[in-house]
């Protein structure tokens, strides 16, 4: 396989970084995690902590607006800005605003059932091997997103320094391209020299369109000639994430199962210097 142009049709420079996204890319969806957080456990937070009076009413003002925003914090301050939100419990001191995405990062932190998380023994290893730069970047809030690296045992491969969350980035997020310049900036990358780890098909046509090159984690059992199968959809709705991966979308330039398949299928990415795929 030959490496793609990119978007200015200049040939593709050299590689200095791999970013992965956390949630359904560096753990298997069928896990049930993402379903948990964005079902029953952002359900609750949003009854408790906004005052909305049943867990339908929670999830489905949660569903509408992570569709327009792509990360459930930023879907949240803008219901909030749209006046969407229930009126506040009379009984509770009333904030302004009512919202806080510092909540919602410290509601994961303590509420989510991490042991649903296994350790990734073998892609820590294989990360640590690897002489590009590696970055988290997640839609979901830092205290979280730590909490999840530490439960699969990559943590360490990240830091602090190079872990980015919703709650840095906002009012921004992914697949907005402001995002992305503020990751860059930060760690010293340009576009062309990044691929990114993804399940999500509205970032990955966003990296392609900036010339970032693209890895679409697919989940287990999905690489197959049919293409996803109902049952794959339904589950995609219901976990809320509401995309299915395609694996044949011409934004993809490599497609795999799961994180771990990495080295294997990008072998080059262990090279000095690095190539892909």
């Amino acid at each position: 396989m030959t490496d793609k142009e990119n978007n200015h049709g200049e040939a593709k420079s050299r590689i200095t970084t791999i970013i992965f996204d956390v949630d359904d890319s560096l753990y298997d969806r069928s896990t049930g995690f993402s379903a948990y957080r964005n079902g029953p456990c952002v359900q609750q937070f949003m009854m408790q902590e906004l005052n909305f009076p049943t867990a339908e009413a929670a999830l489905e003002l949660r569903d509408e607006y992570f569709a327009r925003t792509h990360a459930t914090a930023k879907a949240l301050q803008l219901a909030e800005k749209e006046g969407r939100l229930p009126p506040p419990d009379p009984t509770k001191p009333i904030k302004s605003p009512r919202f806080d995405p510092q909540e919602l990062s410290d509601w994961w932190a303590t509420h989510m059932k991490f042991e649903m998380l296994s350790r990734q023994d073998k892609l820590l290893k294989d990360l640590k091997d690897c002489p590009l730069k590696l970055v988290a970047f997640s839609n979901g809030p830092r205290k979280y997103v730590k909490k999840v690296l530490e439960a699969l045992g990559l943590f360490e491969v990240f830091g602090e320094e190079r872990l980015f969350a919703v709650d840095d980035l906002l009012p921004h997020c992914k697949p907005e391209k402001e995002a992305f310049e503020v990751v860059l900036e930060k760690i010293g990358s340009d576009y062309s020299e990044c691929v990114m780890v993804e399940d999500s098909m509205k970032n990955v046509r966003k990296c392609k369109e900036l010339g970032i090159r693209t890895v679409l984690i697919t989940g287990k059992g999905r690489m197959n000639s049919q293409g996803p199968s109902e049952s794959d959809i339904a589950a995609d709705k219901a976990s809320g994430v509401g995309e299915t991966p395609l694996y044949d979308d011409p934004a993809v330039d490599l497609a795999m199962e799961t994180a771990e398949e990495l080295r294997a299928l990008a072998p080059g990415l262990w090279n000095t210097p690095a190539t892909f795929p």
